[in-house]
């Protein structure tokens, strides 16, 4: 007879461990999809332009243009969202932020996008050198920052 007690009471304790794991599975499946999520999309070219040729080899200048994108994929809404594009300039030493979006509202379930372009100019490097291009997006609330 005790023998079934022990099984019984071992049995009724596995079960409620179990369930206890799928409700905090549910619980953290269910706040992970109501989350804000930001996407992005950028194109960026580097060099003088068609046009703008003649003028920026003259001066030796050149040009790295950013055009893009910015949405939320997410449930919920994006309330502030700041867009920094972080232009890195190795050959020059030279770090510069410039700020494309500020203050824009992101409905959910991407019902709204924002487009943004850059400019960022610079001297001429011989041998030609890349000029790195970061994205960087917070917003009202948001627990990471990158």
């Amino acid at each position: 007879m005790e023998r079934k007690i022990k099984r019984f009471v071992l049995g009724v304790v596995i079960a409620g461990i179990i369930f206890c794991g799928v409700l905090l599975f549910l619980q953290i499946r269910e706040e992970r999809e109501s989350e804000v999520n930001i996407a992005y999309d950028v194109v960026t070219t580097q060099g003088a332009t068609q046009g703008a040729a003649e003028n920026l080899s003259v001066s030796g200048m050149e040009s790295v243009k950013v055009q893009g994108e910015v949405w939320n994929i997410g449930d919920k809404e994006a309330k502030n969202v700041t867009v920094t594009l972080i232009f890195t300039d190795a050959a020059h030493d030279s770090v510069v932020r410039k700020r494309v979006v500020e203050g824009a509202d992101l409905l959910p379930k991407g019902a709204v996008r924002v487009e943004f372009d850059a400019e960022y100019f610079r001297e001429q490097t011989v041998p030609k050198t890349e000029v790195e291009v970061e994205v960087q997006v917070d917003w009202e609330g948001k627990r990471n920052s990158s």
